[in-house]
């Protein structure tokens, strides 16, 4: 999880705002409501409890997350109990419980170290970690310099560490400002060069160190989980290094955080911040209220509507990750209003995609309508708010309004109302410390719901169902791309979907889904770029070889066609039999990932796809189905056309046999023409690639073409008799072991194959 936390902290940076400070922070997201009395605000904090928390100090972790407990203990209801019998201004009675110990195993058993809950939204309160219902929590660092962040650059600040650790009278300056105070060194170690708080050289409210990395990436798993396994528009969590806290407000496009105080010297500030939050409303804490629990009735027969697609794989993910989610029995169930109608949805459930806490968090899956009982499709993600981007519901309208094909039909959609980010009204805040400007996005909660039912292309049963389907999504991308002006920008292998069959004998079809990142061709300014957003979109491992060389490149029609190269190549390589090794297969299938990375500088994938594609990497297979040569032959030499240079008349001139050598140039420029107009041709693609499913074979009901080449493996390497006892390992030893994967998995595994060669290796 230490090397997901740092690659969380290159995924975050330049999301944090900071440092606030603390008055505008509770004035602005904690306000006192109307309704609370004057007496709760001004309830006197107990000298028991100041005492219990300053004791918090220097403890040990188990003893720190303790005496926090003890300290807050029934506050703010005490707090309450002061201002009199009527406490209806209470909308939020929390309680504090040490989980530091207790990992939320359905959260790949991460644990906060205390957990703040809601006694009233939460149907029972866990002893153990429960992001699910968690309303915030606080982590508790020993030291100072385990800060996430740092709120005055210090120049000193590695001389002062070595002159604390040297010299037990010396003391430490906190950080400047009204929160300055004075702590005394109790002689410890200095801490190593890796430790000192580094000020990120873009960021300089980031902290670089080691300690700050750990600190940041930890913080931002567990606030997305938060928010991925409920719905929320934001959450509220807090923050102890050493006697520093810190209050921080993370939503879909940022952290608020504020400026650390010595909880030694103002130990009320601590206090009134969870008084504040216990008298905010669901919405100001972020809690969306249009997702209720369904009633009894409701419940029985949605699980039953669920299970007649259980098989279908509705969470648009593989067969493995399908069955992970279990069975329809053992979902949590909600309720949730949307555009007049009321839905049965399927509670969040934890993947490791929920780590990442900024950006659009789609979910997707199966719903049932209340109101008639009809299972639909609903996609709820945060959608960018742009002036040049239409909403994707308006998309789907403009869609229908031009009959396009091959396309979903959409039952409603729109914007959950008061459900948006905030940080880019804060990001330009002259408190804000940057050196780079901060690009914060507004995002909007949006949700779609399908009435056209689909499954995941990756669960095809025959290459024939698998071509036909791209085909299809891709004819109604020309489609939308000539009738509605629409240009799709994120061709994958999650957006080209199956039609659910009612019967066998339903003729096989595909559309295309997710038009969350398509442009409006009539709503670009002349001369203006496709690219009008912040980031570059579009899924990594189907974004054209020219885009992922050139992220800055305009992204055209070409780009998306090419992408569909891209999405059968993934395909086939993955669930169709071919004669690969393990090790080649490994080797192609990095073109699909591959990517390099610079700080500021968006990242590259190199010439790997480029060079696949000229070389007719994906064509050389040797698929049992040769049809799948024959398709993968035409689709790379069309889209080698858009990275070679015609042929050159000079060439030939300058060398022997001209004559012959000019002929064979007049062919190679007969094949480059012709390729350049199929290329050009808007209907050549999903006319290719309907002509070839056409001629591929039929199968029977039970017969099927997909296989999996990917089968996760778990290999032991057995050491050779004669070296068990030194524990060695021989070559052969390595080889059997990957003949074993070979034979056991019949195609790719990384993990296999690294775990092997490391133990040959050591």
């Amino acid at each position: 999880m230490a090397d997901r936390y740092k690659e969380l902290v290159r995924e975050t940076t330049g999301h944090y705002i900071g440092p606030m400070p603390i008055e505008i922070f509770l004035d602005d997201f904690l306000p006192w409501n109307p309704d609370t009395p004057e007496n709760y605000k001004a309830a006197e904090i107990p000298a028991s409890r100041i005492n219990m928390l300053k004791s918090m100090a220097g403890a040990a972790e188990a003893k720190s997350c303790q005496k926090f407990v003890d300290a807050f203990s029934e506050w703010p209801s005490n707090a309450a109990a002061i201002a009199g019998a009527d406490n209806s201004y209470i909308k939020c009675p929390i309680s504090f419980h040490d989980t530091h110990s207790k990992r939320d195993p359905s959260c790949g058993k991460m644990g906060m170290d205390i957990t703040v809950y809601d006694e009233e939204r939460a149907d029972r309160i866990p002893t153990a970690s429960d992001f699910s219902k968690s309303e915030g929590f606080v982590e508790l660092k020993p030291k100072e310099n385990y800060d996430a962040f740092i709120d005055e650059p210090r120049q000193s600040l590695a001389a002062q560490a070595r002159a604390n650790a040297t010299d037990p009278g010396a003391s430490a300056v906190s950080e400047g400002g009204d929160d300055a105070s004075v702590q005394p060194s109790n002689g410890t170690p200095a801490p190593t060069e890796s430790e000192i708080p580094t000020p990120t050289p873009s960021y300089p409210f980031e902290n670089a160190s080691s300690k700050g990395v750990e600190t940041r990436g930890q913080l931002a798993a567990y606030n997305a989980v938060i928010m991925g396994v409920q719905y929320r528009s934001h959450v509220f969590s807090t923050l102890v290094c050493g006697t520093f806290v810190r209050f921080m407000r993370w939503d879909r496009s940022s952290a608020i955080v504020t400026r650390r105080f010595d909880y030694t010297q103002k130990p009320e500030i601590l206090f009134r911040f969870y008084q504040r939050l216990a008298q905010l409303t669901d919405r100001q804490r972020g809690v969306d209220p249009t997702v209720t629990l369904p009633t009894e009735e409701e419940d029985k027969t949605a699980r039953g509507k669920f299970v007649d697609y259980a098989s279908e794989l509705w969470y648009g993910q593989t067969e493995s990750f399908h069955n992970e989610q279990g069975k329809i029995s053992e979902l949590s169930l909600l309720k949730m209003t949307f555009a007049g109608d009321a839905y049965i949805i399927p509670a969040p459930v934890y993947h490791e995609g929920f780590l990442s806490p900024f950006g659009r968090s789609t979910r997707r899956g199966i719903v049932m309508r209340v109101s008639d009982n009809r299972v639909l499709y609903l996609k709820d993600y945060w959608r960018e708010d742009s002036a040049l981007t239409l909403k994707e519901s308006e998309i789907y309208e403009r869609l229908a309004l031009h009959n396009v094909e091959n396309v979903a039909e959409m039952a409603a959609g729109g914007d959950v109302d008061g459900m948006q980010t905030i940080g880019h009204q804060y990001a330009g805040a002259a408190w804000v410390h940057w050196i780079t400007p901060l690009r914060i996005r507004a995002l909007h909660a949006h949700r779609i719901l399908l009435l056209t039912l689909g499954r995941d292309l990756l669960t095809f049963p025959t290459a024939k169902s698998l071509v036909k389907c791209v085909a299809d999504g891709m004819k109604g991308h020309q489609m939308a791309y000539e009738k509605a002006r629409i240009l799709h920008r994120d061709i994958s292998v999650g957006n080209i979907m199956m039609k659910i069959r009612p019967t066998d004998d339903s003729p096989i079809a595909g559309f295309l889904i997710d038009w969350d990142h398509c442009v409006v061709l009539d709503l670009i300014p002349p001369g203006g770029l496709l690219q009008r957003r912040i980031l570059r979109t579009g899924t990594w491992q189907f974004i054209s070889a020219n885009l992922v060389e050139n992220p800055r490149a305009e992204h055209t029609v070409l780009d998306d066609r090419e992408s569909a190269l891209f999405v059968l190549a993934y395909a086939a390589l993955r669930h169709l039999e071919h004669d690969l090794s393990l090790m080649k297969l490994n080797d192609l299938l990095e073109v699909f990932d591959v990517y390099f990375y610079q700080e500021g500088h968006l990242d590259e994938g190199g010439s790997r796809k480029r060079t696949a594609i000229i070389a007719g990497s994906f064509a050389n297979v040797n698929f049992s189905i040769p049809e799948m040569h024959e398709l993968f032959a035409e689709l790379c030499s069309t889209f080698a056309i858009r990275y070679t240079n015609p042929p050159s008349k000079s060439t030939a001139r300058r060398r022997r046999n001209a004559e012959r050598e000019e002929l064979e140039r007049q062919l190679e420029e007969v094949k480059y023409n012709n390729g350049l107009a199929r290329l050009n041709d808007d209907s050549w693609l999903h006319t290719t690639l309907s002509d070839i499913a056409d001629d591929m074979p039929e199968r029977g009901k039970d017969e099927f073409d997909r296989v999996d080449n990917t089968i996760q493996t778990k290999i032991t390497v057995k050491p050779s008799n004669k070296l068990k006892r030194t524990g060695e390992l021989t070559s052969a030893d390595c080889n059997y072991a990957l003949i074993r994967v070979i034979k056991k998995s019949k195609g790719f595994d990384g993990q296999a194959v690294q775990q092997v060669t490391s133990d040959c290796m050591n």
